[in-house]
């Protein structure tokens, strides 16, 4: 068995549903461009993994909150896993750096506005490693899950085997399900917009009720909104929040159908 089958095998052991690897100098730069070098000297290899979520969480007629929950589980998955093969690989004396799955993130003012900016794009790694392709939603679409899944990446300075396969051209068909679901019209429709997604009118809609432009109409609202502070509070026990899935979910390529068939 190779070192690509051992780390495959490795994370898949962990609950990974999806695992891909990719050279670093084949993952496209995202703005602002985040070099593999700038996180591990001498990186040559990208390991991407992806956990699937579950179709019933982010379809809950209650909302969002299971959905929340079920992401924080994947994410657990992914730390898991690569913090295994991490283990592993440094044990075979090749360096490595398991990136952030979602938070810490940069936050970055361009023209006054505030962008936030992750240490690395796990989706262009995962789409250089062929789990995917980009979809209109901004997200990754993957022929197994559609956009239901939640993504990390780790660098190695170990020179592995990419993984290669054929993906489908109508992984995203911009169908414009998510576009036209988007409750603050964050995605443009006009596909040579650049970019098609509006950053902070997504995100303003994504932490709301919690953010305000100030931070007395911030806390005035968690305390005098019923039934705003008691998610404050779980918010800040376990990072239990309000959250917009309406791009993911609607997706017709994360249905329970195309899953199945997939």
């Amino acid at each position: 068995m190779g070192l690509r089958e051992e780390v495959i095998e490795i994370a898949k052991s962990r609950e990974i549903d999806l695992v891909g690897l990719a050279r670093v100098e084949d993952i496209e730069l995202t703005h602002p461009p985040r070099p593999a070098e700038d996180l591990l000297v001498g990186a040559k290899t990208t390991i991407v993994f992806a956990a699937s979520l579950l179709w019933g969480a982010l379809n809950c007629p209650r909302g969002t909150k299971g959905a929340v929950k079920d992401s924080q589980v994947a994410y657990d998955r992914l730390e898991h896993a690569g913090a295994a093969v991490g283990r592993y690989l440094e044990s075979k004396g090749f360096a490595c750096y398991l990136v952030p799955a979602s938070m810490p993130v940069d936050v970055i003012k361009q023209d006054g506005i505030n962008y936030y900016a992750a240490e690395w794009s796990h989706r262009q790694a995962a789409i250089a490693a062929c789990l995917g392709v980009k979809g209109i939603n901004n997200l990754l679409i993957t022929p197994e899950y559609g956009p239901y899944v939640r993504i990390s990446s780790m660098l190695t300075t170990a020179e592995i085997e990419s993984t290669k396969r054929e993906l489908l051209d109508d992984l995203c068909t911009e169908c414009m399900e998510c576009v036209n679901a988007c409750p603050v019209s964050a995605l443009n429709p006009d596909p040579n917009a650049q970019p098609r997604l509006n950053q902070p009118l997504c995100r303003a809609t994504y932490i709301r009720p919690f953010l305000y432009p100030t931070v007395w109409q911030t806390l005035k609202s968690v305390f005098t909104t019923k039934g705003l502070g008691a998610m404050g509070v779980q918010f800040l026990l376990e990072g239990y929040y309000f959250s917009c899935a309406e791009c993911q979910r609607v997706c017709p390529r994360g249905s329970l159908k195309a899953r199945k068939e997939g």
